[in-house]
């Protein structure tokens, strides 16, 4: 019974017969002194745009037979004027019917393609849950390709035994082209923050995988950060911008970036030693993640979006609806004739939901005492077996070892 069901929706296409019925009003209309005889081809054109075959010939069937019975009504069916105007829609049914299983098969192909893309993409960066740890979160993401859900912006959580550790960052480029480097970072993230002691470990192992990429001459910046259950965070900075820590009350706290380090792919540069801050949160304070195409939307005079001016929309709702009032400010905010050129742009919305305020200390503007861990050796990070000749990190790390780091 289904398949008589699906059998007879395919074999309808009201436009089609819409179509027909029009034309044959208007012959109707006018009377005898005038026929559109091949105007009824225009039955199943139109079926073609979303018809089956099935569906184009019945309509072209249709059309034939209500020319025929009004040709034969005033006596020129068997008239050379009846014919060839039979004939034209018959051979108009059958092209259009041609066209209408291309049509389909095309469709099948590209619904095909559709599902694959759609695996890919939620394999390389899956919706994030809506808590981890001591945090609960958010995100959103727009691509500069309007068909793709990923890009050159990179976001991930991942839990770890006391918190979570959180990974924004920005690959040079924008669109479907940078997605190859951001994936192969995201993997080198998520390899090694669960298990790495330190997190510049994890950064150094995230700026191994870019370097073993010698076809791509690109870097990355991106913000590595620890957030534990009794609320300390610990940012790294690698040339990107500095999150947003907002209180619970909603002021901004840490709106001005720390010192930062180099991206990634330029530690041939200079010492590639990231930016480091720390502070405490309490319950209820929310931190915002964020790439430059937030912060490098332009209005009409230029002016990039006001972000420190914009936090109180980061506050008083729901996570997701704070990115969506996010989202509309920044569009509002930007000019009409750069929004056809826009950048990739990842936000990360996260509160702290792990201790409660009364057994935590206030938070503070002063970075909290953190030593930073000693740098793994050259062999350590595995550079004994890299294929990578001549690479500023083991040179970086190697000459650091006899100075006692």
């Amino acid at each position: 019974m289904r398949h008589l069901k699906s059998l007879s929706r395919g074999a309808v296409d009201c436009g089609g017969i819409c179509a027909v019925l029009a034309v044959a009003l208007a012959d109707v209309a006018t009377g005898d002194e005038a026929r559109f005889l091949p105007a009824y081809a225009i039955g199943p054109a139109v079926s073609t745009r979303r018809g089956t075959p099935l569906a184009v010939i019945a309509t072209g069937t249709i059309a034939a037979l209500v020319a025929a019975l009004l040709a034969l009504s005033d006596g020129t069916l068997a008239t050379r004027r009846g014919l060839s105007a039979l004939t034209v829609i018959i051979l108009f049914t059958g092209f259009a019917a041609a066209a209408a299983k291309h049509r389909r098969r095309q469709e099948t192909r590209l619904a095909a393609t559709r599902r694959v893309a759609h695996a890919a993409q939620h394999a390389i960066a899956p919706p994030l849950p809506a808590a981890h740890g001591p945090v609960r979160m958010a995100s959103s993401y727009a691509s500069a390709d309007p068909h793709a859900r990923i890009g050159g912006d990179l976001c991930e959580v991942v839990p770890i035994k006391d918190g979570v550790r959180i990974l924004i960052g920005d690959v040079q480029g924008k669109g479907l082209g940078t997605v190859a480097l951001s994936t192969a970072l995201l993997s080198a993230f998520r390899e090694s923050a669960p298990s790495e002691t330190h997190l510049e470990t994890v950064g150094l192992r995230m700026s191994c995988a870019l370097l073993r990429r010698p076809d791509e001459e690109r870097f990355a910046t991106l913000a590595l950060a620890e957030l534990t259950s009794q609320g300390h965070l610990t940012a790294l900075n690698y040339g990107h911008p500095s999150p947003h820590v907002i209180n619970a009350d909603g002021a901004p706290l840490w709106a001005d970036a720390a010192p930062s380090g180099l991206p990634l792919g330029l530690a041939a540069l200079a010492d590639s030693e990231p930016g480091r801050h720390s502070t405490t949160l309490r319950a209820g304070d929310r931190v915002l993640f964020h790439t430059d195409g937030l912060t490098e939307a332009r209005d009409q005079d230029g002016h990039f979006y006001p972000l420190d001016e914009r936090t109180a929309t980061l506050r008083d709702a729901p996570l997701e609806t704070c990115l969506e009032r996010l989202r509309a400010d920044i569009r509002f905010h930007t000019a009409p004739d750069l929004q056809d050129a826009p950048d990739d742009s990842a936000l990360l919305l996260i509160e702290f939901d792990g201790a409660p305020a009364d057994s935590l200390p206030l938070l503070s503007s002063h970075p909290a005492p953190d030593l930073a861990p000693a740098s793994p050796s050259a062999e350590e990070l595995g550079c004994t077996v890299c294929a990578v000749t001549a690479c500023p990190l083991r040179t970086t790390l190697e000459g650091r070892r006899p100075n006692g780091r």
